[in-house]
């Protein structure tokens, strides 16, 4: 009987350390699953916040793009709205309107009189480039001033005359881009301005050069092709 108790009392011991040891597995796979789940989640928001990071970075760099996009598009108006610069250099740019649509104007004021002359410079009290034509109808010679980029009368002037001068032409017998070739072979720099005019008999191109500062004024007379210098 005590041996019995023994064998009994050791297969007691035995289940009980066989259970101790099941529940030291079980907790230890608990922890592990846990420990595996709480790294997942670590993992998924670490994933989440890189994604938003990303999105954001994205979003600065759209708002970045249309940002240059504005400023082009506002730098582009305002480039097209202002037209020639003061500066302008005459002989490689030109305004908006011509000189054939500024005497058109010019003329309706001008009761469709005699057009002797026309001028293109910057009027620096207006800060515009205008045209000034000068028509003679009858005894009375209209000044008009004519803003260069849109068109408008700037300003009208009359003036009684008994004088009879010859009407002016664009192209005959000698047109801009022939004058002005005559006259840069005498001087160079800026054209700064010019006007075609009639005076006393004589019609003839006169060109206002700045070079480096130094005004020079040449000046081509249309039948003769005679080219004069004054700086």
């Amino acid at each position: 009987m005590k041996t019995q108790r023994w064998a009994t009392r050791a297969a007691a011991g035995t289940m009980i350390l066989a259970f101790a040891l099941a529940g030291c597995s079980n907790h230890e796979s608990g922890e592990d699953q846990t420990s595996g789940a709480e790294d997942q989640a670590s993992e998924a928001a670490e994933s989440q916040s890189e994604s938003g990071d990303d999105t954001e970075s994205g979003g600065d760099d759209a708002s970045s793009d249309d940002g240059a996009e504005d400023a082009k598009s506002q730098d582009s108006i305002a480039s097209s709205s202002s037209g020639l610069a003061s500066d302008a250099d005459l002989s490689k740019e030109s305004p908006s309107v011509t000189p054939k649509d500024a005497i058109a104007t010019a003329k309706k004021e001008g009761k469709d009189g005699t057009v002797h002359g026309i001028e293109l410079d910057f009027d620096e009290r207006d800060k515009a480039w205008q045209y000034e034509v000068t028509i003679i109808n009858t005894t009375t010679d209209f000044d008009v001033e004519i803003d260069a980029e849109t068109g408008d009368v700037v300003d009208v002037e009359k003036d009684s005359t008994d004088d009879k001068e010859k009407a002016i032409d664009l192209n005959d017998p000698m047109t801009f881009d022939e004058a002005l070739t005559l006259a840069q072979d005498k001087a160079s720099g800026r054209l700064e301005g010019w006007k075609l005019e009639s005076d006393d008999g004589r019609i003839e191109y006169q060109f206002d050069f700045d070079d480096k500062g130094q005004e020079i004024e040449v000046s081509v007379d249309v039948e003769s092709k005679n080219v004069t210098v004054d700086d």
